[in-house]
This record gives structure tokens, sequence and C-alpha cells, in this order.
């Protein structure tokens, strides 16, 4: 970055970002639900593991054609690394942990779990309307998820 950031630099906010992309024909399909979770858990995985982080993959959002530029794009808040659950300020853990930032921005979160450090948490504020579209969504997708993979075993 320019300017550089000081090593001992412990800041409270990163703004970055990472990409997927995907035609939408694919997203909609019949395998669509997954297709989106690997895409978005890829991408998530190759910033968080780069060794240039952030900073290489903000400069893949200047790569884009005029005949790629996505129709929809998500914003995704929160971090994996911070154990926000193992926090206490001298009132006990917290029970719940929740990214207010999403309520107005049309992003979600995806933070540490709570009750096992290999999950994670993923925060959704939609209108009542479109959370109960979300809800159907998910609900066939998953459920076509866990059929192809009983069928593949």
């Amino acid at each position: 970055m320019n300017p550089a950031i000081p090593t001992a630099y412990f800041g409270n906010c990163v703004i970055g970002g990472c990409m997927a992309t995907e035609n939408t024909t694919l997203l909609t399909g019949r395998e669509g639900f997954v297709t989106a979770a690997k895409l978005i858990g890829e991408s998530v995985h190759r910033m968080l593991t780069d060794k240039d982080g952030v900073v290489k993959e903000i400069e893949s959002f200047e790569d884009l054609s005029s005949n790629r530029i996505p129709t929809t794009i998500i914003g995704v808040s929160g971090t994996q690394k911070i154990k926000f659950y193992d926090t206490d300020f001298g009132w006990g853990k917290p029970k719940k942990f929740e990214i207010v930032s999403i309520d107005y921005n049309g992003s979600i979160s995806m933070t540490a779990c709570r009750e096992n450090d290999q999950d994670m948490e993923i925060g959704v504020c939609l209108p009542t309307t479109e959370m109960e579209s979300l809800i159907r969504i998910f609900e066939k997708g998953l459920e076509a998820y866990i059929d192809f993979e009983c069928r593949r075993l």
C-alpha cells in the first residue's frame, strides 16, 4: 500500500474485497446454490491465504471489461480470524455477535462461530418478504446439495 502501513499498527478496520463472477444461468440452475457457495468460498480463501492479501484482490476490480460487469453485487463483512466470542471486557463473553452495518448496505456478514472454531456464522438482513424468499431458496439449495451428495455416495 502507498503509503505503507506501519508494521506495529493494530487497526480497527481493514476494507478490502474479493470477487467471484459467474453467469446467471449457472447460478439459477439446479446446482446454483452449491456453485455460488463454492465461488464465494474459493474467492475468500484466495484472498485470506495469498501473501499479497487484500491489496492483490482489489486490483482485480479494475480488470472488469464492459461485457463482464456484474449485475448483482453482494458485500461481505466480517472476519473469521478474530474470535469475537472469546472477547471479555469484564462483563462476560458475548452470547451473540452481529455486524450491524449489514442492516443498511445490503451486505452479509461472515464471522467465527461461537460453538466451533471450524464453523462460521453468516448474517443476513433483508425485508420480511425478501428474507422469506431467501429462506425458501436456501432450503431448496441445501436439499438439492444433500440429495446430490447422498446419490454420490
